[in-house]
């Protein structure tokens, strides 16, 4: 689990404000979604919730950085924080262990069609792999059409 006061420590000490912004940003996410929970200081998030906060931020800034200036300067801080926050996250699966993995669902679930895209993704979200869901999804599809 990701010690974000020890990391905001670091970053102070190391003057990195790359890294201050990310885990001051990350940090505020934390503490909005315990505050909105009705949690705080009570139970932590576990290590699905602040992946998924991770994950959100950074979509968030690739979103940002698609209407700014690739030579500006906030460009380049939201790229910097996107590569913090990204070294946090696990290691998605590569794709030839996603399809195996895929493979191994669709036969454990006994999917025939496209009408049982739903079971399959339910399972393989389930399975608790680090998994790149849009690329699965589009995978499912192509494996129950034919």
């Amino acid at each position: 689990m990701l010690d974000l006061d020890a990391a905001i420590k670091t970053a102070l000490k190391s003057k990195d404000a790359t890294a201050l912004a990310a885990y001051r940003a990350l940090k505020t996410k934390v503490m909005v979604k315990l505050t909105e929970a009705g949690r705080e200081g009570h139970r932590p998030l576990s290590d699905e919730e602040l992946h998924a906060l991770l994950r959100k931020e950074i979509k968030e800034r690739h979103e940002s950085n698609e209407f700014l200036d690739p030579a500006g300067e906030t460009y380049r801080t939201n790229a910097g924080i996107v590569a913090i926050l990204d070294a946090h996250l696990p290691k998605l699966l590569s794709a030839e262990q996603a399809d195996a993995l895929i493979r191994q669902v669709i036969a454990a679930t006994g999917a025939a069609g496209p009408r049982d895209l739903g079971n399959v993704m339910k399972a393989l979200r389930d399975s608790g792999q680090p998994l790149d869901m849009k690329a699965v999804s589009t995978r499912v599809k192509e494996l129950l059409a034919g």
